[in-house]
């Protein structure tokens, strides 16, 4: 939805409610068409959003912000492609390699490294960055390895001219720490889903828990991460979500939802078996219970432009 939007009707900022019973029931009358409505839910806010980005023929920047499994990387690709669709030239840029150093980060008060502060992010370097690629159409980005935790020792070129709009991505988008001075050449997005699932009138499965099995399952299949080591760190992350990433939602251009409703049912059948495997996990029991009460979904009924494949595997 649109800055207008919500700030004309207040009650736009209320999460929406889908009834787990109803889902179910849709999914077995005709699970490609359930499938097929929210997907275009989707997409139609990239549509929109792209369609007002476009009416502000100055802003040259997009800020795509989000907290963690929001759906930052296919939503960016998204946006870019419906830019090209209109002509104009993109070049993505994702936060991340402007992390610093490992050893560089801010300590917690136990002495472990600090991941999700935005004093974690090479802020001077972001700007000048930036800077120099607005004005002189070319700068050199850093390259972060995460397997290293260190900046590998090549940069990367990166050109944009007069025509291209500069896409970042990352966790801090939208910090007003980061791109002060761009403010007037910025079009601000934050991503999130914002749905709650309920279970007999009662809510059993909240927006950000949905990011939760998204990235149980991406971590396990993708990062090898192991849904217990997930598990431990929700609680921090979500707490740092709520300091460096929520109080900058309500200042974003448009707000995607970046929920797809069926989702719960093709985690029933591809999350709930990894849960099960953890041991005596309270966190991973209440998920169980809830992908228990929902119908099982293959995913082969999931497109291929589907931002749900960002946190599966094609593969069996």
């Amino acid at each position: 939805m649109k800055k207008s939007e919500y700030i004309a009707n207040p009650n736009l900022k209320l999460k929406e409610k889908l009834s787990v019973e109803e889902l179910n029931k849709l999914a077995l009358d005709d699970i490609e068409e359930l499938i097929l409505q929210s997907e275009e839910k989707y997409h139609k806010q990239i549509r929109e959003l792209v369609e007002d980005f476009s009416s502000y023929n100055y802003k040259k920047i997009i800020l795509l912000a989000g907290p963690t499994s929001a759906g930052k990387t296919t939503t960016s690709h998204l946006v870019r492609k419906e830019l090209e669709k209109r002509g104009k030239k993109t070049v993505t840029i994702s936060l991340d390699d402007f992390f610093l150093e490992y050893e560089k980060r801010p300590r917690l008060k136990d002495g472990t490294v600090d991941n999700e502060s935005i004093d974690s992010i090479d802020v001077p370097y972001i700007e000048s960055f930036t800077k120099e690629l607005i004005e002189t159409g070319k700068a050199n980005m850093p390259i972060y390895n995460f397997i290293k935790r260190a900046r590998e020792p090549q940069t990367v070129e990166i050109k944009a001219d007069e025509n291209t709009v500069i896409i970042f991505e990352g966790l801090h988008a939208l910090n007003p720490k980061l791109f002060s001075d761009m403010s007037e050449l910025s079009y601000r997005i934050f991503l999130a889903p914002n749905v709650d699932f309920y279970l007999d009138n009662k809510l059993v499965l909240q927006a950000k828990n949905l990011r939760l099995m998204r990235r149980c399952i991406r971590d396990t299949y993708s990062r090898g991460t192991m849904p217990e080591t997930t598990l431990s760190m929700w609680k921090f992350i979500t707490d740092c979500e709520e300091i460096y990433i929520k109080p900058y939602k309500y200042t974003a251009d448009y707000i995607i939802n970046s929920t797809h409703n069926y989702e719960p049912l093709v985690y029933a059948k591809y999350l709930k078996p990894l849960l099960e495997a953890t041991e005596n996990n309270e966190m991973a029991n209440e998920l169980i219970e809830i992908l228990n009460a929902c119908e099982k979904v293959n995913k082969k009924f999931i497109p291929d432009n589907s931002m749900i494949w960002e946190f599966l595997v094609h593969k069996d």
